[in-house]
């Protein structure tokens, strides 16, 4: 029998085999409405970035800026006024800080990439982290999925079933989780992949293989259901075959309609002349 779960979440774990649950991001504008969530708040600093980590193992949290241990998470994120910040608005913006640190040849291009980094442009109070599936009284804002590149291929076919080819993809390494995967979503209503920057593989610990995609919560319905559509033709049986034993573990064998065999690459491969035969076999 099938157990409760928001239908987004529910299908994503039918659909794709993931280690990690995907993870709702809700922005929390004032203390009022932080303090109104009930979620727990993170007990002790943390990074962003390693915030969403911990909500894909099970471990949710919400923060204000005086728990965030990451202070360009604090700026992508909103929760750092550019006049509380320790670091001059200037040189962010300019580019020079991150010149100065060796990341880029030269201050033309550290100043192209800051001007087209992506930061959130509201302040909140504070931030909700958690696990899809735990938001049953309200939608979150972001969904960040960590996945390997085979489950980022799945939900970018998802996407573009529904929306055509992902464009305006902005991916640096840098500043991965906050701003690749949460502001620069948030703000242009974008879905963006991320292979992830130094700085979060070596705080959260992530995977070597693993990778990020951050999706507009308005766009998750039209993904899942990109993925059920586009099963038949984009999956191997050995993947339709794991789908079909999940979905009957769950009762819902009957909402889907998975065949074996077929998908657009089986017999697709080969020389014009193969195809020319092939074609004349059908024929006669």
């Amino acid at each position: 029998m099938r157990c409760f779960m928001r239908t987004d979440a529910f299908w994503l774990n039918i659909m794709l085999e993931l280690k990690r649950a995907p993870v709702g991001i809700r922005f929390l504008y004032d203390k009022n409405e932080y303090n109104n969530c009930s979620t727990p708040e993170l007990s002790a600093p943390l990074p962003y970035c390693a915030a969403v980590k911990n909500a894909s193992t099970g471990i949710p949290c919400k923060l204000t800026l005086q728990q965030t241990a990451c202070l360009s998470g604090a700026r992508a994120l909103g929760l750092l006024k550019a006049q509380d910040d320790i670091v001059s608005p200037d040189d962010i913006i300019s580019g020079k800080r991150h010149h100065k640190m060796g990341l880029y040849a030269d201050y033309t291009i550290s100043r192209q990439i800051a001007k087209d980094m992506v930061y959130c442009a509201h302040h909140v109070y504070g931030v909700e982290i958690a696990d899809l599936a735990l938001y049953t009284e309200y939608n979150p804002d972001i969904v960040i999925v960590i996945t390997h590149s085979a489950n980022a291929m799945r939900l970018i076919q998802g996407y573009s079933y529904h929306y055509g080819q992902l464009k305006n993809i902005k991916v640096t390494g840098n500043q991965a989780v906050c701003q690749e995967c949460t502001s620069y979503p948030f703000e242009m209503n974008q879905v963006n992949i991320s292979l992830l920057c130094s700085g979060t593989r070596q705080v959260a610990k992530w995977d070597e293989d693993e990778m990020g995609i951050g999706i507009p919560f308005n766009q998750l319905g039209n993904i899942v259901d990109g993925l059920r559509q586009t099963s038949n033709p984009m999956d191997n049986n050995k993947s339709k075959k794991t789908i079909m034993r999940k979905a009957a573990s769950q009762g819902v064998a009957a909402e889907i309609d998975l065949q074996l065999g077929r998908n657009y690459y089986t017999g697709g491969y080969g020389t014009i002349e193969y195809h020319k035969r092939k074609r004349n076999i059908h024929k006669n």
